[in-house]
């Protein structure tokens, strides 16, 4: 508090000396991005990338733009067709168009996600290119071969943080990283996302315990949870798929005790236990949306 009201007071004796001047702002004129993240299924014709011009003066205004190529490539995966110049021109009532990509997808063929950047490359003499100046699109593939069992999921199951019954959502979707591998978002309901390995007969997702991630603002670790408030750092979680979804097991349960899983928040420098974020008990179930 001190801070701030030592920084407030300075504004105010600023205010009071400059009271008496007469300052006339000149705003800058500048071409930007609306967005700078885009994403397109594979399947759609096309995806429009806004330009615009901030305090525009009224006069003509050109903007190069380009692509760069990531993963996509420029005339396989996509083509800027508008503007076909490479050159977008802004007359004084319009701020705002689009770039128009086309996109080619190669539909039934898995290659994983594409990308490519659309680039503000420069602009008429007098006007800045902004700070969003590049813009990423990813082409989504929708032939991956784990497709049939990623989406949404209603969960159900017994939360300690919730005092009994519980459902929320889960979703199982695909890993950048691996074709055998998945990312289960949700899983604790704190919208974390943990990984998980999936058999060759796509009927068992292993998700190992001892994960990290943050929630609620502490490092939070993904763990067994055993009753009494046991906690297994090791072993894994395991989703056994049913007609239905998915449910949840341990591969460290035993005649004595069946575990579920939990969120236990750690400390940063010690890695010792702070408490239960929450747990949940075994046997939780998972139904596809």
């Amino acid at each position: 508090m001190k801070k701030i009201n030592f920084i407030a007071a300075a504004i105010v004796l600023v205010l009071s000396a400059s009271c008496n001047r007469d300052i006339e702002l000149q705003p800058q004129t500048f071409a930007t991005f609306d967005a700078v993240s885009f994403s397109v299924d594979e399947t759609a014709p096309s995806v429009s990338v806004p330009v615009s011009i901030y305090n525009p003066t009224g006069a003509e205004v050109q903007v190069t733009v380009k692509g760069v190529d990531g993963k996509a490539v420029n005339g396989v995966d996509y083509e800027i067709v508008s503007p076909a110049s490479g050159i977008l021109t802004f007359s004084g009532d319009v701020a705002t168009q689009n770039i128009e990509v086309k996109i080619n997808g190669q539909v039934g063929e898995f290659t994983n996600n594409k990308d490519f950047t659309i680039q503000i490359a420069s602009a008429t003499t007098g006007v800045s290119v902004g700070n969003l100046n590049t813009a990423r699109v990813v082409i989504k593939d929708l032939d991956h071969p784990l497709a049939s069992i990623l989406g949404e999921y209603a969960a159900e199951g017994l939360s300690a943080a919730a005092g009994g019954a519980y459902a929320w959502t889960v979703t199982i979707d695909k890993n950048d990283d691996s074709v055998q591998k998945v990312n289960v978002i949700g899983l604790n309901d704190w919208g974390e996302t943990l990984v998980g390995e999936v058999s060759d007969d796509m009927t068992v997702i292993t998700m190992p315990f001892g994960q990290t991630y943050v929630a609620s603002g502490y490092t939070t670790l993904f763990v067994g949870f055993g009753e009494g408030g046991y906690y297994a750092p090791s072993g894994n979680l395991i989703l056994t798929r049913t007609e239905t979804g998915w449910i949840q097991s341990s591969d460290i349960d035993d005649e004595e005790m069946q575990w579920g899983y939990g969120a236990l928040a750690i400390d940063d420098a010690s890695g010792s236990p702070l408490g239960w974020l929450d747990y949940i008990y075994p046997g939780v179930v998972l139904t596809k949306n």
